[in-house]
Parts: C-alpha cells; sequence; structure tokens
C-alpha cells in the first residue's frame, strides 16, 4: 500500500509523507484540515485486510486504547476505514523511538535508564486499570519527544495479532526478543507479561543489549521459556545493585514471582533513585508461591518429556529385580502380617469403603469453559456445573456484544484451576451512546471541535441568514441532548451571512464617461476610481478600459474602477535652422530653389525662392513636432535629402 502525497483521507486528511513501517502497518504523516494539526495515520497492510476476524479484532481493540488518556500515551483521535483501507489516526510525535535512542547513546546510566522506565510503567498502570494489556512492549514502540518525554505507543493493537500476522514480516517477529514465557508458550497474558517486557527493555537500556539472542524466533522463545537471564552487571558491571535486583524480578520465568502489577514496579524504582546500591528488592520463594494454573496443551507437552528413556527403564528394572530376591526371603515372615493386615482393612472398607472412594475418586481441579456472549445467568449455571463460582467484576460498554452478555472472563476457556475457584467476569453495556452538545450561537470550528469531543462526527452545513452573524451556527440536527452511537453525524447549521445577488459586468468601453456610468448603475455596480489617461486612439471624454472584465459575474454593490482618454497630446512646435550648400553647378548662377518637409501625416513645401550662385551657402529656420523628412530641390531637380526629429532639437 503506497499513498502519494496530498491524498485526502475520510475528506479531512492530507497524506504528507511515509515515516515508518512495521510488520501489521505503515505509518503516514498527515494534516486534519479541520483541526489544523499534524497527525499520524497508521493503515493495515493490505496482507491483513481479508481476514474478517483480525480487522474486527484489529478496530475493536484501536477503539478501546482510543479511550485511554495519558501523558505518557500516544493518543489515539480516530478509527476507521475508506473500502479496503483500515487506519488508526494518532497523535503525531516529533522525536525518536527508544530503540533509535540506545543505538545512538549505548548503554545508560542507572538514573536515565530508571526515569525511561518510570514513564513506561505509569503508562503501563494506566491501561492496566483500564483492562488494557499492550502484549508488545519493546523499545521501538516507546517514543521520546524533541523535550523528552517518553510516550508509549501501539496500545491495544498487539491483541489483533493472529497466526496470520506472526507469519507475515520480519517486523513483528521481531518482538519475540521481549515475549515473557508465557507470550512464547502462546499462553495466558495478564498485565505481568507486559512488566516481563518492560524488564527487557531495562535490559537492553542498561546493558546496549539483549538478554537472549539465537538463529531463529522460534529459538530466541525457547531461551525465554528455558534460559535463566543473564546477569545484567556481567554485561554492564557499572550497573547499580537495586536496578539490577527490578530487572531480575521483573523477568522470573513465573509470572507470580514477578511484580504483580506496576504500582510494585514503580515502588522499587523510587527506592532505587534514592538507594541505587541498595539490595532491597525481594523474590518470593517458589514453596510459599501460590498454584500455577496450566492450560490442556502445556499438560500434554509436559507429559510428552516426562517418560523415562530405555536406559533408565532397564536401571529400573535390574533394581526391581535384585530386591525381589530378598524380597522372597522376607516373605514367609511377611505373609503372615499380611494377611492379618487385609483383615482389618477389608473390615475398614466395609465401614467406610464407599463413602471414602467417593471422596478419593472425586474430581479437585476442572477445565474452565467458555462463557464469553452468555448472560451472567446462563455463565453462573454453567459455572455452578463445573464447581466454580462466577464473579462479576465490572460492565463496559461494547460496540459488538449485546447488552447484559459476557465479554471477558477470567481466567479464560482451557485454563485448568481448582474445584471452587472464581470466574471473573465483565458484563457488556451495550454500545456506547454520546449525548449530542448543544452548539448554538458560537462560532462552526468551535462546535466542530465540541462534537468531535463528545465521540461524534460534525457535518457543516453553510446557508445564508441576514440576521445571523457569518460563521455562527443557529441550528442544529439531531438537537441537543439527544442520544447517538459514537460516530454518528451531527448537522450544524453555519451562517453565511446575507444572501448575495449576482449581476454580469456589462461592457462600458468606448463609451461616453456619464453613459458608462449610467450603466453600471444600472446593473447596481459601484463606479469606483476614476483614471484619466492620454489616448491617442480614444477620443476623449470616452472609457478606455474597466477594472473588471464584461461578462464577469460579480456580487450586487462591487466596484468597478475606469480609464477616460483625456484625447491625444498636443505637442508644441520646434524650430530647426538647416543649412543648405552650394548646390549650383559651375555653368549655372541663378535658380529656383525649394524645400519639402514630409511628415507621417502631410507633404508640405515649406520654402521656395530664387537664388544666385552668390548666396550660397544658405541657411533657412524649419517648424515642426516629431520626426520629418526634408528634400531640397533646384529648378525641381532634387539634390539633397535628410531626417529631422524635432524632439531631440533643444530650445
Amino acid at each position: 500500500m503506497i499513498l502519494q502525497p496530498g491524498v485526502i483521507l475520510g475528506n479531512r486528511y492530507e497524506i504528507m509523507e511515509k515515516i515508518g513501517a512495521g510488520g501489521m502497518s505503515i505509518v503516514y504523516k498527515a494534516k486534519c484540515n479541520k483541526l489544523q494539526r499534524y497527525v499520524a495515520i497508521k493503515f493495515l497492510r493490505e496482507e491483513f485486510i481479508t481476514d474478517e476476524e483480525f480487522v474486527t479484532r484489529f478496530r475493536i481493540e484501536a477503539q478501546a486504547a482510543a479511550s485511554l488518556s495519558h501523558s505518557n500515551i500516544v493518543n489515539i483521535y480516530d478509527v476507521g476505514h475508506e473500502g479496503d483501507v483500515h487506519y488508526i489516526v494518532m497523535e503525531y510525535i516529533q522525536g525518536k523511538t527508544l530503540k533509535e535512542w540506545i543505538k545512538e547513546k549505548g548503554a545508560f546510566p542507572t538514573e536515565q535508564v530508571l526515569k525511561i522506565a518510570m514513564a513506561i510503567a505509569k503508562a503501563l498502570q494506566h491501561a492496566h486499570r483500564h483492562h488494557i494489556v499492550h502484549r508488545d512492549i519493546k523499545p521501538q514502540n516507546v517514543l521520546v519527544t524533541e523535550d523528552g518525554i517518553v510516550k508509549v505507543t501501539d496500545f491495544g493493537i498487539a491483541r489483533a495479532t493472529t497466526t496470520s500476522t506472526v507469519s507475515a514480516t520480519g517486523n513483528t517477529i521481531g518482538s519475540v526478543h521481549y515475549f515473557s514465557p508465557e507470550q512464547a508458550r502462546g499462553g495466558y497474558v495478564d498485565q505481568k507479561s507486559d512488566l516481563y517486557s518492560l524488564g527487557i527493555t531495562m535490559y537492553e537500556m542498561a546493558t546496549n543489549s539483549l538478554p537472549f539472542q539465537a538463529d531463529s524466533p522460534v529459538s530466541v522463545a525457547l531461551l525465554h521459556i528455558n534460559e535463566e537471564l543473564p546477569k545484567p552487571s556481567s554485561v554492564n558491571p557499572h550497573i547499580s545493585k537495586s536496578l539490577e535486583g527490578i530487572i531480575v524480578k521483573a523477568t522470573q520465568k513465573r509470572p507470580e514471582l514477578r511484580y504483580q502489577n506496576a504500582e510494585e514496579m514503580m515502588i522499587d524504582m523510587e527506592k532505587a533513585f534514592q538507594y541505587p546500591e541498595s539490595d532491597f528488592v525481594t523474590i518470593r520463594d517458589m514453596e510459599n508461591s501460590p498454584t500455577v494454573q496450566i492450560s490442556s496443551e502445556e499438560m500434554r507437552h509436559i507429559r510428552a518429556h516426562s517418560q523415562p528413556s530405555a536406559s533408565q527403564e532397564k536401571t529400573i528394572y535390574q533394581k526391581e529385580e535384585k530386591d525381589n530376591i530378598e524380597d522372597r526371603q522376607k516373605e514367609k515372615w511377611v505373609t503372615f502380617g499380611a494377611v492379618v493386615t487385609s483383615f482389618i482393612i477389608i473390615a475398614i472398607i466395609s465401614m467406610f469403603g464407599i463413602k471414602m472412594l467417593k471422596e478419593y475418586t472425586k474430581p479437585t481441579h476442572v477445565e474452565v469453559i467458555d462463557i464469553l456472549g452468555r448472560t451472567i445467568e446462563e455463565a453462573e449455571q454453567l459455572l455452578t456445573d463445573q464447581g466454580l463460582v462466577l464473579k462479576k467484576i465490572g460492565e463496559k460498554y461494547n460496540e459488538t456484544v449485546p447488552e447484559g452478555k459476557i465479554i471477558s472472563q477470567y481466567p479464560e476457556k482451557s485454563i485448568v484451576v481448582a474445584i471452587g475457584s472464581f470466574v471473573e467476569v465483565e458484563v457488556s453495556k451495550g454500545e456506547e451512546l454520546f449525548e449530542v452538545p448543544s452548539v448554538l450561537d458560537i462560532e462552526y470550528t468551535e462546535a466542530e471541535k465540541k462534537i468531535e469531543i463528545a465521540n461524534l462526527i460534525p457535518e457543516v452545513e453553510p446557508v445564508y441568514n441576514e440576521s445571523v452573524p457569518l460563521g455562527i451556527i443557529f441550528d442544529q440536527r439531531p438537537a441537543a441532548g439527544t442520544k447517538l452511537h459514537r460516530n454518528e453525524k451531527v448537522i450544524i447549521f453555519a451562517s453565511l451571512g446575507k444572501e448575495e445577488t449576482m449581476v454580469i459586468v456589462p461592457d462600458v468601453r468606448n463609451l461616453p464617461e456619464g453613459e458608462a456610468k449610467k450603466r453600471l448603475e444600472r446593473e447596481k455596480l459601484q463606479v469606483g476610481t476614476i483614471t484619466p489617461v492620454e489616448s491617442a486612439q480614444v477620443e476623449k471624454g470616452y472609457v478606455i478600459s474597466q477594472t473588471v472584465p464584461h461578462g464577469q459575474e460579480v456580487r450586487e454593490g462591487y466596484i468597478v474602477d475606469l480609464v477616460i482618454s483625456t484625447g491625444k497630446k498636443e505637442e508644441k512646435p520646434k524650430t530647426f535652422s538647416i543649412t543648405i550648400p552650394d548646390i549650383f553647378s559651375e555653368e549655372q548662377a541663378e535658380g529656383t530653389i525649394v524645400v519639402i518637409m514630409e511628415t507621417s501625416s502631410a507633404r508640405t513645401k515649406i520654402y521656395e525662392e530664387v537664388h544666385n550662385k552668390e548666396d550660397m551657402p544658405l541657411t533657412i529656420p524649419i517648424q515642426g513636432t516629431g520626426r520629418a523628412r526634408i528634400q531640397i530641390y533646384l529648378d525641381s531637380a532634387l539634390k539633397s535629402e535628410g531626417e529631422i526629429v524635432f524632439d531631440e532639437v533643444s530650445e
């Protein structure tokens, strides 16, 4: 999927440039033309849009994450789609990922590791309180702004990932370096998994390395499950004792040995700031830890690896043969006692046998069934039949699950728990309805913001209204107080002011000034500035040009300026003297000299006299304007000619 700059999405978001890509999505910088701000838009990759279940989970989880509002979480503004294009509109952050920071700076000092980790933990604390587990905490999903503010991104998105995602590009597979053991096994994931991933992220910040490296993602996952985490101090001896303790506790293989929530982890981080070299971090003993819930799949895996080998069976057999020889020697002494004991046991069984047998064979554990989508009453009956207890812990709005039906359960289906255990559930309150706010008598941009804050979509309808100022809302549909579904439209009517009547500008060129004015005023136009200009082509007092071309449509009262001719410029004649040399031949003593002046408009004889040879050279004054051609004749014979420019003659 490649979007070119300038593409408009949803009649609102203008694509600027591509700024990133991952296994699931491609990210573009865009501009919201309604709110005049930059945003980041994450587009689902084309290979996932055909998976309807994935697309549905992608949308639901994104909308759930949009409910989070925290200074350390990248805000989600909008979720939508156009055709097959599915996208999430997020806060645009100017800065770098934590991964880029680590690559640039290397291992961080203890104080900086704690400062960044504390911000991530605060974000997780907020999300976990809203029952949202990130599932993909890693440096690539942590942004650091130019001001040093830490922001966690992609909340709720990772949950949409199915097996189709894992087989995609290498970017998604890369997350396995931060997976908790239960994630690597495909087991139940909760807030403690996020804290494990945070611990691995802290390890990387403190050492500039990852604890587990292998040739394939599967091998890395197995290391998370089976291998002990290398001590951070073995890589960076300068790490403080308290920070190392926090990392080690957060990355315990067993979830019950880790921090149980973000609050616990933050308390130790605060202590680490004050007492960096103190050894105050405690990890519970394995013996005192609670019973681990194991799924059926994990039980099958354990059984498959629990059978003894052939060599072990042979050793066991040889030992049994040796013991049998010794037992035969004792057998005759034991037989009598065994007979007596048997009678006693038979007697006891006779008295309590049936009752004890029932108690002995009674199951102690059960596999949790799926109760999602059922009512409380239905689920309670089903769990009671299993020997489990339903516990309702809350209600949440949900767009896909009807009101009164269960939307989440803990433990999830297929988890093995003890008889009598609680199964906690959340119940759908149905699709959330949002109240339409009142936006009358306010400016339309402010009205749009109020409606968007209410999780509704404003649609501005411009209408002429003589009594309401331009841009002010004078009506809305539906009315304030109406309940609507998320992203439903609210039509708001913005005033365009008084309605304008349009007229066609007439052609008043080459008309007398007075008539031109009357023509314009007759069309309800105003005559603006009159500019006088000399013109040899247009008669004095007539219109040379108009500022608005004729035929153009303008509103009534529009101003049209005119240029009026003052006529041709009058030039003052100039006098120029020419000297005629001796043009007589040696044989001629007398003759008539004639001078002709030819201009662009006339040919005029300006001199004619009889002269003797003794009169030469002869000086004659000539008067005129502009350019002229002078011709000198002697007795009708052309003797000389040339051009005169009177404008170049000085007075």
